[in-house]
């Protein structure tokens, strides 16, 4: 084309060459035009295609969370009509399913659930009246079997919570029938007759722990039968029943030990005296007898030392008369290692060397030992 020009400006004449050549670029440049053109419609086909499959992708999406909707709604209608309540626990029930959240996926969508629904909706609109309250009365009587079944079952097991709940929950659904409206009070019956039995046995366990001093074991069998019986009279008046007559038996053996620990003092008995004060120490704490006691312990626990070094004393002495020399020094120097400041430690220290020889002398007679 530029050529064309050239020759156009130039003063050499124009041949047909030169014009059949323009003519050529000419109709290249309008076919290339018109292949752009072509590219540019198709690249907006293409756009409009893919916006229309991301819309057809969510109408899908979202008429299948409506479809779902709607089977749940229908199966609540029919469960109201069959006059049942959705209960996982039961096989002849469904669990209304929730909405799936946005980002669930289609996998988990339950499909067959949603379509076995719309089946029984179907099946039921297809049936006459008749045959709806024959239905109707199948299921009812089913349910009214499964209910006692479960009622026995709970009464068997002496749960008397959950048969209340059972008896009451039937007597409102089938509140036309004078057996269910009776359930009720033949669970508090069989309550009342259990509770009688359990409180006469435990509170002969109760008896039998009091007898032994097992006051914590008859405890926890009052508790116990609290726990079964919570209504129960019986069971608190046996509890408070064993708190009284701990106390008695803690009052009575608290005054039977202050006593004991008494006479042994009156009768200087020491060393008894000191073993059964700590004793009482030990078992009642916060008593006022036991802080009299913490006061005259020093007391008790100087007499009870004078008192056995006394009976080691007479020992020695005893050993001695009978000529047992070699039992008499060791036991002497026990006295001295043992009480070194006592008058029987002094005593014993000069009459050692003499019991040592006489121990040494295999023919010594009995020897007479006085300890001042």
């Amino acid at each position: 084309m530029l050529r064309l020009v050239a020759h156009v400006l130039a003063p050499s004449p124009l041949t047909s060459a030169h014009v059949a050549e323009f003519v050529l670029w000419l109709a290249v440049g309008v076919l290339a035009g018109g292949v752009l053109a072509a590219m540019s419609t198709v690249v907006a086909l293409l756009r409009e295609l893919r916006d229309g499959l991301v819309r057809v992708e969510r109408y899908q999406y979202e008429l299948g969370q409506r479809t779902q909707r709607d089977a749940v709604n229908e199966a609540a209608k029919m469960d109201t009509v069959f006059g049942m309540q959705l209960d996982a626990s039961a096989d002849v029930r469904r669990d209304p399913m929730p909405d799936p959240p946005r980002d669930r996926p289609a996998a988990e969508i339950p499909w067959r659930e949603i379509v076995q629904a719309l089946h029984d909706i179907r099946d039921y609109t297809l049936l006459s009246d008749d045959q709806r309250r024959e239905k109707k009365s199948r299921y009812d009587e089913e349910q009214w079997r499964q209910g006692r079944e479960m009622m026995q079952s709970a009464l068997a097991a002496h749960d008397f919570s959950a048969a209340r709940r059972v008896a009451e929950d039937l007597a409102r659904r089938f509140s036309n029938r004078a057996e269910a409206t009776a359930l009720p009070a033949e669970v508090e019956t069989a309550r009342e007759q259990f509770e009688s039995s359990d409180v006469v046995t435990a509170t002969k366990q109760v008896n039998d722990l009091i007898n032994i001093s097992a006051w914590q074991r008859a405890r926890d069998v009052a508790q116990q039968l609290q726990q079964r019986h919570p209504d129960s009279n019986e069971a608190r008046q046996l509890l408070l029943r064993i708190e009284r007559e701990h106390n008695l038996a803690q009052g009575e053996q608290q005054r039977r030990m202050a006593a004991e620990v008494q006479r042994y003092v009156s009768r200087r008995r020491w060393e008894e005296a000191l073993a059964a004060a700590k004793t009482f120490i030990e078992r009642f704490p916060q008593s006022a007898d036991a802080e009299a006691l913490r006061l005259q312990l020093p007391t008790l626990e100087a007499n009870a030392e004078i008192e056995v070094r006394q009976q080691l004393e007479a020992k020695i002495m005893d050993l001695a008369r009978h000529g047992r020399y070699i039992q008499a020094a060791d036991l002497a120097r026990q006295v001295i290692a043992q009480f070194p400041g006592s008058p029987q430690a002094e005593a014993l220290r000069s009459q050692l060397a003499r019991l040592e020889d006489l121990a040494n002398n295999p023919s010594a007679p009995p020897a007479r030992i006085r300890l001042e």
